[in-house]
């Protein structure tokens, strides 16, 4: 594949040990206390992680060395009567890299096909697969705004059908490749199963690119990632 970090992605025949260590939690969950048994509220508190992942040098005739670490961050919020936001962010950075290849680069959920089935929160809708890709820092972020009413969702049978539009705005920030940026648009619950996107791209504040996506209604997406 095309990288923007290396001539090439080509690698050498190679061993490697690698591990990975992750932790997440949720500081300020809340719970409720009824008929004396104690209930999770979900959504109460932001999910934060952090994850260590290590190429060990020379165990087994590994040949990687490299260390590293990701700080993320993962939060729904209700906007009063108006909507909902839902914010995914990642930062990250290699503090070691002596001895990587290819696939030990960090690599983003991109998409280069009409049809995306992956979490709506957690991938980008034009992004290539393996360009991004970094052995470096990185800075990801994307943000989904559900509203309550926007345009056809103000039609109150199309509303109670299930019907909801969504904002999009996502963004990857590698030193390689620049700032890459998505904004985009959404009708989701159509037959209360599907979903339509529309996205446009941008590298450093300069349109690349549109397309259009048809997903799985984003409701549906989320009671399987549960």
């Amino acid at each position: 594949p095309v990288n923007n970090e290396v001539l090439s992605t080509n690698f050498d025949t190679h061993q490697a040990f690698t591990g990975i260590a992750r932790m997440e939690f949720r500081p300020f969950i809340k719970y409720r206390i009824r008929n004396g048994n104690k209930y999770r509220i979900d959504g109460s508190s932001p999910l934060f992680a952090v994850e260590y992942r290590k190429g060990f040098k020379g165990i087994g005739g590994s040949d990687v060395d490299y260390d590293l670490l990701d700080l993320g961050v993962r939060y729904g919020v209700k906007l009063g009567i108006r909507g909902r936001l839902d914010a995914n962010v990642h930062a990250g950075a290699y503090l070691n890299n002596n001895s990587l290849y290819f696939m030990d680069y960090k690599h983003f959920q991109g998409n280069r096909t009409p049809i995306i089935t992956s979490d709506p929160d957690g991938s980008y809708r034009l992004l290539d697969y393996y360009s991004n890709s970094t052995s470096d820092k990185y800075l990801s972020g994307i943000f989904h705004y559900h509203f309550r009413k926007l345009l056809v969702s103000r039609i109150p049978k199309l509303r109670l059908m299930g019907v909801q539009e969504n904002m999009f705005v996502s963004y990857l920030g590698t030193p390689a490749s620049g700032h890459y940026t998505e904004l985009g648009y959404s009708i989701d619950g159509i037959l209360r199963i599907f979903r339509v996107e529309g996205a446009a791209s941008f590298v450093n504040g300069k349109y690349t690119g549109y397309g259009v996506r048809l997903g799985i209604a984003s409701n549906i997406t989320a009671n399987f990632g549960d």
